[in-house]
């Protein structure tokens, strides 16, 4: 009889305790341990700790078409009831190694480094984690920065596309299925900006890594549930001056999608004839390009 494997992983300010549902043999129940390991690591390349020093890993092997995916990672979510546990459903039968170049668990511990928010402001949640899904991947050599910046860029079209009639706050109220690309990557395109205004005009010394970090550090794991405006008023308190509040008074009520265009072009990314992302080093904004997603 094969029972739930259960084991704890110690980071540096963390102790995780992972459980593998049943059926799962020894051998791949150590393979996804090993696997959850190394991407709770490339969460710590954030700040240089895991959000929550206490989370807990639930791997719940199910089938692929119940899902309607064929991804190894099928499905993932964070519930904040008693603690905040990350699930994560995963095609068993899937080589381990597939599991390394998949986001779903990036995206979702990336969840962490946030409270919970309110329905209305989810494309901040989402979209946050949408961007550090892509970037961490580059990080952790999981991605090369020109597939990290080529997801990015193909997402942000995506957003432009999805109900142009809608503010992010909009958009969110009604649900994710309501509008889901607008939902996740206005959140992202926010994120973006609010990156590269903190490291341009500090030469690097703030960054959206440092803020989120300092939240961390005051704020998280938090027991209540926060506004869009309440997280990034207390955003800017970490900072010289106000940078979030400003793109949620731009952005937040604001029909259609923040201009992105001409700052991807500033950061040296060339969409190709074939969609395939070009890095320009000579760009203005290269630098900071490379700071934030180049490995670490």
């Amino acid at each position: 009889m094969i029972v739930d494997s259960f084991f704890s992983i110690a980071l540096l300010a963390a102790t995780l305790t992972i459980e593998i549902r049943q059926p799962v043999d020894d051998q791949k129940a150590a393979e996804l341990t090993e696997w959850v390991q190394t991407t709770a690591d490339t969460i710590e390349l954030v700040y240089g700790r895991f959000p929550n020093p206490k989370a807990k890993i639930i791997v719940i092997p199910s089938s692929e078409n119940s899902w309607g995916s064929d991804a190894p990672v099928i499905f993932g979510r964070v519930t904040r009831r008693d603690g905040e546990t990350v699930e994560l459903f995963v095609d068993p039968e899937r080589p381990i190694e597939d599991f390394y170049t998949d986001w779903t668990a990036t995206h979702e511990f990336s969840h962490l480094m946030m409270p919970l928010l309110s329905q209305r402001y989810r494309w901040i949640s989402e979209g946050f984690a949408t961007y550090y899904q892509n970037i961490l991947m580059s990080r952790a050599q999981r991605y090369t920065p020109e597939l990290a910046w080529q997801r990015l860029s193909e997402g942000f079209v995506r957003g432009q596309e999805s109900r142009p009639d809608l503010s992010p706050n909009a958009a969110a109220a009604g649900g994710i299925r309501h509008a889901r690309m607008k939902v996740y990557w206005s959140g992202a395109a926010i994120a973006l900006k609010a990156d590269i205004t903190l490291r341009q005009r500090s030469n690097g010394a703030e960054s959206l890594d440092r803020v989120l970090g300092q939240l961390q550090a005051c704020c998280l794991p938090s027991g209540r549930r926060w506004s869009g405006p309440q997280l990034f008023k207390k955003l800017d308190t970490f900072i010289e001056s106000p940078v979030f509040m400003p793109l949620y008074r731009k952005y937040a009520d604001e029909e259609g999608f923040p201009d992105i265009a001409r700052l991807l072009s500033d950061l040296g990314i060339e969409t190709n004839q074939d969609g395939t992302v070009s890095l320009d080093d000579g760009k203005t904004l290269a630098s900071i390009r490379k700071a934030i997603s180049d490995p670490q």
